[in-house]
């Protein structure tokens, strides 16, 4: 879980509510701008378990420059080393804007459960165009993977990555913006390159949609019928960028 500027209360309401993921969670990584000191003066007053947290700065993730530049494509690098570099058979990805306010099982099977959603921006269609350029393979299911979770195995992360090398002659690292400059146009998404890659490799995975309501005020919010909604997304104030009182009147909601 990477945490940005802004975000830690967010990140809050995150932890508090992935006892609803199963399997059940047994580390996080935390990666932040924040030390862990300055996380926890943020979480003093949520009782978050820290047991099971493992906390690292972005300065602690050994990237190369051209990944550093750009907050953007930054925080997908780290994610990306992490599944290098973590020693686990299975990865849940989780963005600090979503938290899984009703029971989410995240493999079946050993087998990852994405979360997905419609077709709907141009940006959908820019990040797959890449990923094709990258691996050579289209998106073949029609939606998007890009909903803040992504379930993941090693093995798949591990065949990913012997492809680009086969392909370029370079790790995931180098190929990645030699694609294309790193630039505004924002054109790079890991959750659609895990994603589309897992689903052209083999059927050991199914999907599920995520539907969301539109919250532009406080009164949206109240109105909205939660009744068969999973998740709820910070994208937008007053949930983006939220307080700390604002975090917990999520909490106390849900």
């Amino acid at each position: 879980m990477c945490i940005g500027q802004g975000r830690a209360y967010e990140a809050a309401c995150v932890l508090k509510f992935d006892f609803n993921i199963s399997p059940i969670i047994d580390k996080t990584i935390v990666v932040s701008v924040y030390t862990e000191e300055q996380l926890k003066r943020h979480w003093s007053s949520f009782d978050i378990d820290y047991t099971r947290l493992v906390f690292k700065t972005d300065k602690d993730i050994p990237l190369p420059n051209v990944w550093t530049e750009n907050h953007w494509y930054k925080q997908q690098a780290i994610k990306l080393y992490l599944l290098d570099t973590v020693d686990s058979d299975q990865f849940l990805i989780q963005d600090c804007d979503l938290a899984c306010i009703k029971p989410f099982t995240a493999f079946v099977d050993n087998n990852p459960l994405f979360r997905v959603e419609g077709l709907w921006n141009e940006y959908q269609q820019i990040y797959s165009g890449a990923v094709y350029n990258l691996i050579g393979m289209d998106r073949i299911i029609p939606s998007s993977f890009v909903t803040e979770i992504m379930p993941y195995n090693k093995a798949d992360w591990i065949d990913c990555c012997n492809l680009i090398q086969d392909r370029f002659k370079e790790s995931w690292l180098d190929a990645i913006p030699n694609l294309r400059a790193f630039d505004k146009i924002k054109w790079f998404s890991e959750y659609e390159l895990l994603g589309i890659f897992k689903t052209n490799k083999d059927q050991n995975w199914s999907v599920t949609k995520d539907d969301h309501p539109i919250i532009n005020s406080w009164a949206d919010f109240d109105q909205a019928d939660w009744t068969n909604i999973p998740t709820i997304k910070f994208k937008a104030r007053p949930l983006k960028f939220m307080s700390e009182l604002e975090a917990h009147q999520i909490i106390n909601t849900f």
